[in-house]
């Protein structure tokens, strides 16, 4: 793989590593790196390395999301949303699926200026540190 196909996979991996949505990982990642003829493996093995990475992310994703477009302040700890599933269960799914989904869309906002960061912060590393093909040059007759 070349350096430029490799950074693409792990800037491609990362970032779909962190989105706040568990169990979308492999499909996304898949179908970006299908799209861009990445290497589909790769892709996957780097966004699955990032799930530590997506748990911790998650929470401060939402609240992004919910500070970009204004929404009500949802309480996220443990016992405040014990709380509001003994009180009405089916408005905190609710609540809870609308803060998700503005976490995504901060996700998804960032997404692409991350990416092309950790693109060219991969590239001279990967430049450097891969071997150079070789081309054997054909014996003249």
């Amino acid at each position: 793989m070349s350096p430029r196909k490799l950074a693409a996979t792990v800037a491609v991996g990362s970032v779909v590593g962190i989105i706040p949505a568990l169990g979308i990982t492999t499909v996304l990642g898949t179908a970006i790196a299908a799209r861009f003829r990445l290497n589909i493996a790769a892709t996957v093995l780097v966004s699955y390395l990032m799930q530590p990475l997506q748990i911790l992310l998650a929470i401060p994703f939402i609240k992004l999301g919910i500070f970009m477009f204004g929404m009500s302040e949802l309480g996220l700890s443990l016992d405040e949303m014990i709380e509001m599933f003994r009180i009405d269960w089916v408005e905190a799914l609710g609540k809870l699926w609308v803060a998700n989904l503005a976490g995504i869309s901060a996700w998804a906002i960032l997404s692409l200026p991350v990416g092309f960061v950790l693109y060219f912060l991969c590239l001279p590393v990967f430049n450097r540190f891969l071997p150079v093909a070789t081309v054997p040059v054909a014996a003249e007759l």
